[in-house]
């Protein structure tokens, strides 16, 4: 659909990504409004589990872009991929993630229709915690669409063959809802749990047919190496049930059976962690397997040293040890307590980076240090305070600078974000109130771009006082004084256009009747008239070459009377060798010429007719000799050859009648 960029943000220095309708594409109807739905079904979805859209608008060349939130992580694809299966607690929490993800795209009242692991990304919080996003909404599709935004045709397929629900790949004819969502999900943690998909294949179609006439196998069958509790298999596998009536009935549902499952793996973990130093198992494998091990201390083993029963007496040296010791420990909780203490002032004084040094000093020498936890997290929330400070000054000159360059669109994203930030502002009524200007001259500003399109519409169809009716309508909403400015000018091009047509016209005319009468002259002077005018060259071009032809024709009709003449005479008196020598001598003179071959047709026809009228009365002078002999037969005969080639001609009427009264 379209090219994708980083980029960043010149005022707020966060990483974005903007993605912009390919170029290819910018005139494809149905491109577009796939790109528009995708914007606005983003800006209905708030949630920490889908990608955020931060903006839509468009270029100076037409084409429409967004910008979405920047995601630095990879796919849940790439994790499989090189990983393999995850622990079973990591699985169920990307699972759960994900499904919250989609409640909250089915909230809104929209299917994602391509739920795969590409389509999941990981990456970290703030706190360093896995966090699922779902990315590219692309496919996503309202459910109660509106009719004449309809996406797909019937039949048309859109996602990924591997991870589409049954009815997706068009088992039923019911339309698609949320729980075809929840099976691509249930394919991805299947996938997540095992290391492979439920099916297996050489082609992205085999996936669709096993779907629709197998059921998937059992999760242990499918990797017999991993371990899984019975409940998540039955979990995921009502989550891939072929008939959506048996699966889960909404997201909420799949993430609550889902963290029973989660709830009573840790149970049972828990208890195998207790029991494992009397028995010698092994715990369950979990997410925290994929952390870095704790360090483990082992006290140095002192030697005892017996007492008797209620004896606290040391020896000299045991005593000068122990004060030892007890000089060094009041020295390093000295020493603590002075850094303690600069880390505090730091932070009074909002210099957190410096607070933060001494924190970290403390938290690895004495990371149970009492108020530590405390210390921190008061600098945890100075720190918020002071980036969330820091944001609102930098929404506030956004804000302003789109104020100032009357982007009203960006001034209202503008104003929403600092809001959010800050919704208190003691500003916010007067950057509310310039907003709404703003807007109000937008709205100003669209009509009288309406009204300039409906003037050049006017134009193009040549209604020129419909085109001045909306020049009017531009002026009075114009604010930027340029599109008036534009449509007078096109409008009196158009009229002038239109005045110097209809001369062109008249002297067209004046050019065709100078032909017929043969006045090439004359035609030739209203030619250069045509050429004055600013006639485009191939029409000058074209009659041009009509007033040679015409000249041609009129001197070759000139020549050729005299073999006309000579023709004539001689058709006359039938001589057609005559008149054929006279077509040749016409041909030879003139190769091109249509009344040669017109000639040639003509002696054929006449010669045709003269040797039936021949052949008639032939027939009829052998007619009227067996008559008269008496020899009935043959001059039957002889009229029925007549008849046959002119039974209409009056003679050899008179003939049948002769020969009926004979017989009579």
């Amino acid at each position: 659909m379209g090219d994708v960029y980083l980029v960043r943000h010149q005022h707020l220095q966060e990483l974005r990504v903007v993605k912009v309708l390919r170029t290819d594409l910018a005139d494809d109807n149905s491109a577009m409004r796939r790109f528009q739905q995708e914007a606005r079904v983003a800006t209905q979805i708030k949630h920490p589990n889908v990608a955020t859209l931060y903006d839509y608008s468009r270029l100076k060349d037409g084409r429409y872009y967004m910008v979405w939130e920047y995601i630095e992580g990879e796919h849940l694809g790439a994790t499989i991929r090189e990983r393999g299966p995850l622990p079973v607690e990591l699985a169920l929490d990307f699972a759960i993630q994900s499904l919250r993800g989609l409640d909250a795209i089915h909230a809104a009242g929209v299917i994602h229709r391509d739920v795969s692991p590409d389509n999941l990304m990981v990456t970290r919080d703030r706190r360093g915690r896995n966090r699922i996003k779902i990315i590219d909404l692309g496919l996503a599709k309202d459910l109660q669409p509106d009719k004449g935004m309809e996406l797909t045709q019937v039949g048309t397929f859109l996602g990924k063959f591997q991870y589409c629900s049954p009815e997706q790949a068009g088992e039923g004819e019911e339309p698609l809802d949320a729980r075809s969502d929840l099976y691509s999900l249930a394919q991805v943690l299947y996938e997540l749990l095992t290391g492979l998909p439920p099916f297996d294949s050489q082609s992205q179609h085999g996936f669709v047919f096993k779907r629709l006439t197998e059921q998937p196998l059992p999760l242990r069958r499918r990797n017999p190496k991993i371990e899984l509790p019975d409940d998540l298999e039955q979990v995921v596998m009502k989550g891939l049930e072929r008939d959506r009536n048996d699966r889960y009935p909404d997201a909420s549902h799949f993430i609550h059976a889902l963290a029973a499952v989660l709830d009573h793996h840790r149970g049972l973990a828990t208890r195998d962690l207790g029991s494992a130093s009397d028995t010698g198992n092994q715990p369950i494998a979990s997410a925290a397997s994929l952390l870095p091990p704790k360090r483990s201390v082992t006290k140095a083993a002192r030697p005892s040293v017996s007492r008797a029963s209620g004896s606290v007496e040391l020896t000299p040296d045991e005593r000068t040890a122990l004060l030892a010791q007890i000089d060094r420990a009041a020295s390093r909780v000295s020493e603590t307590s002075k850094v303690f203490r600069r880390a505090e002032i730091a932070l009074k004084e909002g210099r957190f980076e410096e607070a933060g040094k001494f924190v970290g000093s403390l938290e690895k020498s004495h990371p149970k240090l009492k108020g530590l936890g405390e210390l921190k997290a008061r600098l945890g929330d100075a720190e918020g305070i002071a980036r969330r400070r820091q944001q609102v000054v930098q929404a506030e000159q956004m804000l302003e600078k789109y104020l100032l360059e009357r982007q009203q669109t960006l001034a209202r994203f503008a104003l929403e974000t600092l809001l959010d930030m800050y919704p208190n502002h003691p500003k916010r009524s007067d950057y509310e109130s310039w907003v709404d200007l703003l807007a109000d001259e937008a709205a100003q500003q669209a009509k009288a771009e309406a009204a300039f399109e409906e003037g050049r519409s006017a134009i193009a169809r040549g209604e020129f006082v419909e085109a001045r009716r909306q020049l009017a309508e531009v002026e009075k909403f114009d604010l930027s004084l340029q599109l008036a400015g534009t449509l007078l000018s096109e409008l009196q091009e158009a009229e002038r256009g239109e005045q110097q047509g209809q001369e062109v016209g008249v002297v067209r005319g004046r050019l065709q009747a100078h032909l017929e009468a043969g006045d090439f002259a004359a035609a030739t002077e209203e030619l250069e008239h045509l050429k004055r005018l600013g006639i485009a060259r191939i029409t000058l071009d074209g009659l041009r070459a009509r007033i040679e032809e015409a000249r041609a024709q009129l001197e070759q009709s000139t020549a050729t009377a005299a073999f006309e003449g000579r023709y004539r005479a001689a058709v006359g008196t039938h001589d057609w060798m005559t008149a054929r020598a006279v077509i040749s001598e016409l041909e030879e003179a003139f190769p091109d010429s249509v009344r040669a071959r017109q000639m040639f047709a003509e002696i054929a026809r006449l010669q045709a007719v003269e040797q039936k009228q021949k052949a008639i009365a032939d027939g009829l002078q052998a007619f009227d000799t067996f008559l008269k002999s008496g020899d009935l037969d043959q001059a039957s005969v002889a009229l029925r050859v007549i008849r046959q080639m002119a039974r209409e001609d009056p003679a050899v009427i008179e003939a049948g009648r002769r020969l009926e009264e004979i017989q009579g």
